[in-house]
């Protein structure tokens, strides 16, 4: 005779509990997968490439809109100015409340005030919002100028807004530029609101994130800290022959210094000082300042460019840009695997331009940007055997936004139909090419992620000069994508 025992109820439960879980862990996974796929879908307009088709009566037609039924529609009758504003920017925010938007484009509570207009003639309002963004510590949001205000972003811009008629009862609402109310000549908000934006733009230049680690130059004395200021080392070397920021006594430049827990270095020389020639030379340390080692690099005396990186303990690259002489300047690169008491020069940069900036991605992969010269098909160079070969970067062209009018007057309306035919035909001449094509350095984040932005040089007057194309790659440089057409702070 058998004897069967029952499973006990708790085991029973404990299965279903673990069954329940799984389940819901997939479909977490399922849903974060597929609001990354909509969300890379969104496209998001800069303030200067972003554009809001109305009728008559003032409202928004959307991508829907039958171009068959224009018929139907009466002559175009103009909207108040302030009321044109107001629906440009409700849609434009609009934007930024998407689903399945990253948070770090994602606005919420978003509040549009009354606009104010300051000049009908030329279309200019003063327009006011406020909101709160999603997530705090996003960048994207940098370059709309934002005053933090009780954990609110307040936002202010001086508008001048433009009318494309389409002579079928419709029209375009698009700008022609923006500036800050203190650029026009008043101010809103007290200055001391101001804030650096904690979550506000897209900045062309890399930030280092921990505060802990800096540099000071007090006294003719550089010192460095690794907690905040609580206590500083003093760098034994002499502050006039480092690299300084053009007209600053306390900014060293850019890429000539490299301050982590690991190793703090510092170059400087390489030209002619007070006391006679200093060659150029680098100055490490790998105790937090403890003890340093000087190691001289080369006897060069006119160097104008510096930038060193270690990549670990024991490698790392050093290149110098010298003999500047008008748009040209002469380079070299070195490498070490001793951690910096020697160094070897393994050859120069691939161009005799001026050296706009160098960065290092990895221990292969780096990058070259050159000052742009009228004619060059690209700026920007990369090499992926640590400066022994190199190659142009070439980013793939895309299509100019057809609604961004670069006209800088508004014609009356008896000539509208005239100056949009020229329009037409000066924007059909125009390429991508020939608007965005002076290449800045690189950026790269802690997760290797390369971004590059393509600008429109000093002459730059599509959407008044004052957006870039972005683009991004995640395998080293070897792909790119592109990602939009955005404003970038300097």
């Amino acid at each position: 005779m058998k004897i069967k025992f029952s499973k006990s109820p708790v085991m029973m439960l404990a299965k279903l509990a673990l069954a329940g879980l799984l389940c819901l862990v997939i479909v977490f996974i399922v849903h974060s997968n597929y609001k990354s796929r909509q969300g890379s879908r969104i496209e998001l307009k800069s303030r200067y490439t972003f554009s809001v088709r109305i009728d008559s009566d003032g409202n928004v037609l959307d991508e829907a809109y039958n171009e068959g039924e224009k018929s139907e529609y009466q002559e175009f009758e103009t909207p108040q100015l302030s009321k044109m504003a107001d629906i440009w920017l409700t849609q434009f925010t609009g934007q930024f409340t998407q689903k399945y938007l990253p948070w770090s484009k994602a606005l919420r509570k978003v509040s549009c005030k009354d606009s104010k207009v300051l000049d009908r003639e030329t279309g200019t309002v003063l327009i006011s919002f406020s909101a709160v963004l999603k997530d705090s510590t996003s960048e994207y949001f940098q370059s709309w100028d934002g005053v933090l205000d009780n954990g609110r972003m307040e936002f202010e811009w001086v508008v001048t807004f433009a009318l494309d008629n389409h002579y079928d009862g419709t029209a375009t609402i698009y700008v022609e530029n923006i500036v800050t109310p203190e650029e026009y000549g008043i101010s809103q908000y007290n200055e001391s609101l101001k804030d650096s934006v904690t979550g506000g733009s897209e900045s062309a230049t890399a930030a280092s994130s921990n505060t802990l680690t800096k540099y000071e130059i007090k006294e003719n004395t550089l010192q460095i800290t690794y907690d905040g200021g609580a206590k500083y080392v003093n760098v034994p070397v002499d502050c006039t022959n480092l690299p300084l920021v053009e007209n600053s006594s306390t900014q060293l430049m850019d890429g000539s210094w490299q301050l982590d827990t690991n190793k703090a270095a510092f170059l400087y020389g390489g030209k002619n000082a007070e006391n006679g020639r200093v060659p150029l030379t680098l100055l490490f340390s790998n105790d937090k300042g403890s003890n340093w080692v000087t190691s001289e690099i080369d006897t060069i005396y006119d160097a104008n460019y510096y930038y060193v990186k270690f990549f670990d303990e024991m490698t790392g690259v050093i290149v110098i840009g010298y003999g500047k002489n008008g748009s040209q300047q002469a380079s070299r690169i070195y490498t070490t695997t001793n951690g910096g008491e020697s160094w070897i020069m393994i050859g120069s940069g691939p161009a005799l331009n001026v050296l706009k900036g160098v960065v290092f991605a990895d221990a292969d992969t780096g990058f070259f940007c050159y000052n742009y010269v009228d004619g060059m098909d690209s700026n920007l160079y990369m090499t992926k055997d640590l400066g022994k070969t190199f190659s142009k970067v070439t980013l793939d062209p895309q299509e100019l936004d057809s609604t961004a009018a670069n006209a800088q007057t508004t014609e009356s309306d008896s000539t509208q139909q005239e100056t949009k035919a020229e329009e037409e035909t000066t924007a059909s001449k125009l390429s991508w090419s020939d608007v965005y094509k002076e290449a800045l350095v690189p950026v790269v984040d802690d997760q290797g992620m390369i971004t590059v932005y393509l600008t429109q040089g000093s002459n730059g007057v599509y959407n008044s000069g004052k957006t870039a194309a972005k683009y991004q790659s995640s395998d080293g440089g070897e792909t790119w994508k592109y990602i939009g057409q955005l404003e970038i702070t300097s």
